[in-house]
């Protein structure tokens, strides 16, 4: 076996060949790993596509599609591995994206970064990307309003996008982008120069006044051109893309199931929170003429049964929308974590239908395992999933011909959009239609809502001190001198002007425990931390066991570093955080022993609650600040049904479900 076709990180030499230094052609990404990925000759190409394309249609009978949403997937997660080991996998998905020809007209790719790695999600500067196949135009504009560009009148000259430039309007320094073939070694993906000079000349009259966007120098962020754009973790970054396959073996497939004249937006995602690449998405995330494609692998290089096990792992948690997926789990888990961010933060719970459709390994020669949900005649299809039924997604796969046998996992997903009014409801809705309309799947229903401020205590003088220690206690595990804060200097002052930059946290939790005594009373509390309006970690104890001040202080340091949904806050973003201590009361056990009893108990905007399952054992809570996005009981109970890991339609009238209510006394910055 070669991996280095099998995996995501290929170790091979491309022969480099002449190219025209024409400034429009050198706007086109040549084909990097054609005749290593996939083959080099267009017609063998077409045949091998065609092929895979062919046998998973063969295993989408009418009964597997009964199983599945009508129309074209919004979105899918597909594996770029060779195609002789991950090409059926990824087919599974394309030949339902087959369906939105002539209405798909572009593809959002957004890919890891096996070569050279990146702060971000980064663009090429490219206005094309050529296969085997043909030459696919870049929707320059798209990207442009994505990243905050401002575009200008087009001249003639405009076209040759090598001339010096200076300052534009948008204050950045704009420098020669010519090279853009020269960024990578070159294949022979290419066959016909005129009809590339035809293609290269339509494009350059495309573009209009999107050229001074060309010329943006490499690693110019968003953010740098526009302070409010849409997307600032976006950069541009030309080297990212030169030789990196997880974007380029996607266009193939594309270019077949949607036709030539399908635009991309191709992307690399680097080190980034699942937020930051979920803003990208939103950003490019259109109408029914765009679809997201998340280029990602699984495992790799494990043993072919210890494989298996982590990958069924990885796809439950995916289909789950469980947050963060881990790089060592799945090599594209930046883009990954940026779809379930889409999918988990929309306003419209149940707006999105993510469905795992198959898996295999580069040791099952291209035999795909379809999920069982799709096999399964009991298996729910439309219908939202009731107790019995409910289960992690999964796949029976066929027998391993060596379990010791080192592969690489790959699994394909997809992802519908639905826009009908039954799931835009508002607020306002009754609490029938309420039931109605939120009995979801667990692994679609919205798991993560951010806590809105409560009422503060009036007069209290708890406020600014436990809100000063959480800071402090952040500032001092990101390494920040507590001087170089002034902004905090209303919350923490109280705090700073007890305690040396030298001391433990502890000691520092014990000196102001010493000027506010009530500090060493037993306490629980929640820290939740928030970027830009969006979660940023939040963790904490239901039940009160140690002092309050060492509550808030771990607390605090576990929400910036700990919370398992996202990557630990680093120094610069501490400035942007707001932070907010929630101060538990002691939970009450409360009589329901129905769901209907429940919901006629609960105080809303008052009570938090605790869900906890007597046959699972499975626990979960939400504070009183979730009433702000969660208004109607069963709403509230559904949404925290499916936190636990239930349904969220679960109905019980034997005390099945134990429940405990708390309130909440929160202080916010």
């Amino acid at each position: 076996m070669r991996f280095s076709e099998a995996s995501d990180t290929e170790s091979f030499d491309t022969k480099s060949s002449d190219t025209t230094s024409a400034t429009s052609i050198t706007r086109i990404r040549p084909a990097a790993v054609a005749g290593a990925f996939y083959p080099a000759d267009s017609r063998m190409l077409q045949r091998m596509i065609d092929d895979q394309l062919d046998y998973a249609r063969g295993l989408l009978t009418p009964d597997v599609l009964a199983h599945l949403p009508e129309g074209a997937p919004k979105a899918v997660i597909v594996p770029h591995a060779g195609y002789v080991y991950s090409g059926t996998t990824a087919a599974l998905a394309y030949a339902l994206l087959e369906r939105g020809r002539g209405t798909i007209r572009r593809a959002v790719i957004v890919g890891p970064t096996h070569r050279v790695a990146v702060r971000g999600v980064a663009m090429s500067r490219a206005t094309a990307f050529a296969t085997p196949l043909g030459i696919t135009p870049i929707d320059v504009a798209g990207e442009a309003a994505a990243f905050g560009f401002r575009p200008h009148a087009h001249h003639a000259h405009d076209n040759d996008i090598g001339d010096d430039a200076g300052p534009d309007s948008n204050g950045i320094d704009t420098a020669d982008t010519t090279g853009v073939t020269d960024a990578a070694d070159t294949t022979d993906a290419i066959d016909a120069a005129d009809a590339i000079d035809t293609s290269a000349n339509l494009i350059a009259d495309a573009l209009g006044g999107y050229d001074d966007f060309l010329r943006l120098p490499n690693d110019t962020y968003a953010s740098d051109v526009a302070p409010d754009a849409p997307a600032p973790a976006l950069l541009l970054n030309d080297p990212t893309h030169a030789r990196e396959h997880a974007v380029e073996v996607q266009i193939p497939f594309l270019q077949t199931v949607l036709g030539n004249d399908v635009e991309i937006v191709p992307l690399n995602a680097g080190a980034a929170t699942p937020s930051e690449v979920g803003d990208v998405l939103r950003a490019l995330w259109g109408g029914p003429e765009t679809v997201i494609v998340i280029s990602s692998d699984l495992s790799h290089y494990h043993p072919h049964a210890y494989a298996r096990a982590l990958d069924d792992d990885t796809i439950a948690r995916i289909a789950a929308l469980d947050l963060p997926i881990h790089p060592n789990r799945a090599c594209g888990a930046y883009p990954v974590n940026g779809l379930l961010d889409v999918c988990r933060n929309t306003l419209h719970a149940g707006e999105f239908d993510l469905r795992f459709l198959g898996c295999c390994t580069s040791g099952d020669d291209g035999r795909v395992a379809l999920s069982d949900d799709l096999v399964d005649d009991s298996a729910a299809t439309d219908e939202s999933q009731s107790e019995s039924d409910f289960r992690p997604a999964s796949a029976s796969r066929p027998a391993m011909p060596d379990p010791d046998e080192a592969v690489v996992g790959y699994a394909s997903f997809a992802m519908w959009e639905h826009a009908d009014d039954d799931l835009r409801g508002s607020a306002e809705e009754s609490q029938d239609d309420a039931e109605d309309k939120s009995s979801l799947p667990p692994s679609r229903l919205e798991a993560c809502h951010i806590p809105r401020r409560q009422e503060t205590e009036k007069g209290s003088d708890k406020g600014p001190v436990l809100l000063g220690l959480a800071r402090t206690a952040i500032r001092r595990y990101l390494g920040i001198d507590d001087n170089e804060n002034d902004d905090d200097a209303s919350e923490s002052m109280d705090v700073a002007e007890i305690t040396g930059a030298a001391e433990s946290m502890d000691t520092v939790v014990d000196r102001l425990a010493a000027a506010h005594p009530w500090l060493r009373d037993p306490g629980a509390s929640f820290v939740t931390l928030t970027e830009g309006g969006r979660l940023r970690g939040c963790i904490g104890t239901l039940e009160a066991y140690r002092p309050l001040g060492r509550d808030v202080a771990e607390h605090a340091i576990d929400a910036a570093s700990r919370d398992p949904r996202f990557m630990p806050v680093i120094p610069a973003e501490y400035p942007l955080l707001n932070v907010e201590v929630s101060v538990l009361s002691k939970p009450e056990p409360m009589a329901a022993a129905s769901r209907d009893e429940l919901e006629t108990e609960l105080r809303p905007h008052i009570d938090g609650l605790i869900l906890e399952d007597s046959r699972s054992n499975r626990r979960a809570t939400f504070l009183p600040q979730v009433w702000d996005e969660l208004p109607q009981p069963y709403d509230f109970v559904a949404h925290l049904l499916a936190k636990a890991g239930l349904p969220g339609d679960l109905d019980w009238t034997d005390g099945r479900i134990r429940c405990s209510r708390y309130t909440v006394t929160a202080y916010e910055d």
